[in-house]
């Protein structure tokens, strides 16, 4: 199945400049290690983005920001991340320390070096993001099927864009999990982009990294769509 040639004229998924660092090297160092050093890279970011004495206090950074996340029971919920998250998307960089907090005192410390390493200018990629992304450039393809009554994955039960990424799933272009969840929040990588490469990206597409950020997604599906349309 072929996608249609006016994919071009279809808006970016997000303007954001983006900037390619080197990887956060903290593979093989105990998660404690990973964890404090995690807190102390984003401290110093911090002070370099906001040209401010660097406090060794992880509260004092967290009530800078904005954001009063001073106990465990904040550290661990949810509204807080969504918050921190919109706010790193809308383009306020002071978002990311807390968000570090957060993901390292829960434990989630792969994620927390990938924020890191995109020092909150580079925006990764979920599952979520990749499905919105593919409704808007299939969406052609996608629009009878918007009509058939398919099943919603559990976790997508609440979402506003349950039955679009349902449609995304029946299309094949992305897999649920054997329990059947959608897994929103999870990064995306290169075995999802290869789903959809042939279909979505150009003959010279490439991608090799364990994630991947909305400015080169974008990129990808812009170079796809030109080169279909012979340009």
């Amino acid at each position: 199945m072929k996608c249609c040639s006016s994919h071009q004229n279809g808006a970016g998924i997000t303007q954001l400049a983006e900037c390619q660092l080197p990887k956060l090297n903290v593979a093989g160092s105990t998660p404690v290690t990973r964890s404090i050093l995690l807190i102390i890279l984003a401290l110093l970011l911090h002070s370099s983005i906001n040209a401010a004495p660097l406090y060794t206090s992880p509260d004092f950074w967290l009530m800078a920001s904005g954001y009063g996340l001073m106990n465990e029971s904040d550290l661990h919920s949810p509204i807080s991340e969504r918050s921190l998250l919109l706010q790193l998307k809308n383009g306020n960089r002071k978002a990311l320390v807390p968000l570090v907090h957060i993901l390292v005192a829960s434990g989630r410390i792969e994620y927390a070096e990938v924020w890191m390493e995109g020092r909150g200018i580079i925006i990764p990629v979920t599952r979520r993001d990749l499905g919105i992304a593919l409704s808007w450039y299939g969406r052609f393809e996608l629009h009878s099927v918007m009509t058939l009554d398919l099943p919603i994955p559990p976790d997508l039960e609440d979402d506003d864009y349950a039955y679009t990424l349902a449609a995304v799933l029946y299309m094949g272009w992305m897999h649920s999990s054997q329990d059947g969840c959608f897994h929103p929040d999870l990064l995306v990588g290169s075995s999802d982009l290869d789903i959809i490469a042939m279909q979505f990206f150009s003959s010279s597409y490439s991608w090799d990294s364990e994630w991947i950020g909305m400015t080169s997604l974008d990129s990808l599906f812009l170079e796809g769509a030109r080169e279909r349309d012979g340009l």
